[in-house]
């Protein structure tokens, strides 16, 4: 009744106000396993707390299809008892979470329209329950990797170990992902205060994250009040200008980010409150809580590439995608495949409509592209074509700026409105501008690489050159 009344008074939806609600309820939560009543039960009845409490919020947005999540933990807990450790059992978890996924997503999307249900969860449990698995391959090798030293399971981890790292409050609704390691540390007290034995002292860098959260999420509502996706399907938006829509595509994209930033920064500040996030401490002694940190936010916000974009945004899945899936292509011979096939695959994690597939495509035709760009740039200022700081410099990042957010928000069009159907015509109606700028840098580039000399390398030579034959 609640969440129906505030839907109704906010004007959104149900299942939107359930999932706030159940963020925000992290809160009281931590405090409530910072409590001795909780902090000193053994390490059992923890997982059992743990497990406890997440089911019923998986159970409050989706009631009796949170067994769905108990079903996949039970499926790979059996597949390690009888396999665990071998590469049969890494392809299993992979082909058999994956598969699960997709089932979801295929029969969710027969039987009504695309929004938060089930396959929500379950797209975190197929990531945190395949990386489990890899871990305890890596465990079981006579020398484990040194990029997986952290990670690596020794022992078989046991059940109910499984279901509290997957129902574990902090990250089963939304993420972020975390090793079973970290998980299993952070139970058994390792990163309890050194000095007390209790709770680490992190409730003020917790409550920072939510109030940073909660000005996020304040702004997006308020921008999508004048600014709302359906708007850009409208009459309205198609009469303006080319300039006009690109503007409104830029400003309307980086307002989408707000959405997700505010709530992967509430989530972080609650799992920052219970001390699963801790992280040890920098080089001026002071601890660090950003373990388990989703979202880069200065860098997000101050970043000028596409590279600071993706280091910066959904930190913990594009690590994952880069330790257990990119690392492992290594067979493969080809770094650009390998980062086709992860794409794809992230692509295919989010869901089935087409607007993931061309997001994450745009992704990669943008990444490479910018590349190709600063090699071309890095080139004009080796050879003094292009001033180094001054106001011109200043208006170029300014520039540069503008043009990454534009074209982020262009493949965000897809990310957000699913259907091609839906964000095809308004890529129509900027004549493909996300596709054509990077595609003619790509074209480009080489071209003007071969015309521009490298004189400050050559000259720089010569000089040398010249020092010796006057010291002979």
């Amino acid at each position: 009744m609640v969440a129906a009344s505030l839907a109704s008074l906010l004007g959104s939806s149900e299942g939107a106000i359930k999932l706030l609600l159940s963020l925000f309820l992290g809160y009281p939560l931590a405090f409530l396993y910072r409590s001795p009543l909780v902090y000193r039960l053994p390490p059992a009845l923890k997982h059992v707390f743990f497990v406890a409490v997440g089911f019923s919020i998986c159970y409050y947005n989706f009631g009796a299809d949170s067994a769905h999540l108990v079903a996949n933990v039970t499926v790979i807990y059996l597949m390690l008892l009888l396999c665990g450790g071998t590469k049969f059992s890494v392809i299993f978890a992979l082909v058999f979470n994956t598969s699960y996924l997709i089932l979801a997503y295929y029969f969710q999307m027969s039987t009504y329209e695309f929004g938060i249900s089930w396959s929500m969860p379950l797209c975190v449990v197929t990531l945190r329950l395949t990386g489990v698995v890899f871990d305890y391959y890596d465990g079981q090798k006579k020398e484990i990797p040194a990029d997986a030293k952290e990670s690596a399971l020794v022992e078989r981890p046991g059940y109910l170990e499984m279901l509290g790292h997957v129902f574990f409050f902090g990250g089963v609704m939304v993420g972020p992902q975390f090793t079973l390691k970290r998980y299993l540390s952070f139970v058994n007290g390792e990163f309890s205060d050194k000095r007390t034995g209790g709770p680490p002292n992190s409730v003020s860098a917790g409550l920072q994250r939510l109030i940073l959260g909660v000005a996020y999420i304040f702004v997006f509502q308020i921008i999508a009040l004048y600014l709302p996706d359906s708007y850009l399907e409208s009459p309205e938006f198609f009469q303006l200008g080319f300039l006009s829509k690109c503007a409104l595509i830029l400003l309307w994209g980086k307002n989408a980010l707000h959405k997700y930033v505010g709530v992967w920064l509430v989530t972080e500040g609650s799992i920052i409150l219970t001390g699963m996030s801790y992280n040890g401490v920098n080089e001026l002694g002071v601890e660090q809580w950003d373990a388990c940190k989703n979202i880069r936010v200065w860098h997000l916000e101050s970043g000028e590439s596409f590279a600071d974009f993706i280091r910066s945004f959904n930190v913990n899945t594009n690590q994952w995608m880069s330790r257990y899936i990119f690392k492992r292509l290594r067979f493969l011979g080809s770094k650009t495949l390998s980062q086709l096939v992860t794409l794809f695959y992230l692509a295919l994690w989010h869901g089935l409509q087409s607007g993931y597939y061309m997001c994450f495509f745009l992704e990669l035709l943008q990444t490479n592209a910018e590349t190709q760009w600063q090699s071309v740039f890095k080139r004009c200022q080796a050879a003094g074509y292009l001033p180094e700081g001054g106001p011109l410099s200043w208006v170029g990042r300014v520039v540069r700026k503008l043009v990454l957010v534009f074209l982020w928000s262009y493949a965000l069009l897809g990310f957000v409105l699913h259907e091609y159907n839906r964000w095809l015509p308004i890529y129509h109606s900027v004549y493909h501008a996300g596709f054509v700028v990077p595609a003619l840098v790509m074209v480009l580039a080489p071209v003007l690489r071969s015309l521009i000399p490298a004189q400050s390398q050559t000259n720089g030579v010569h000089v040398e050159k010249a020092k010796v034959k006057k010291e002979l």
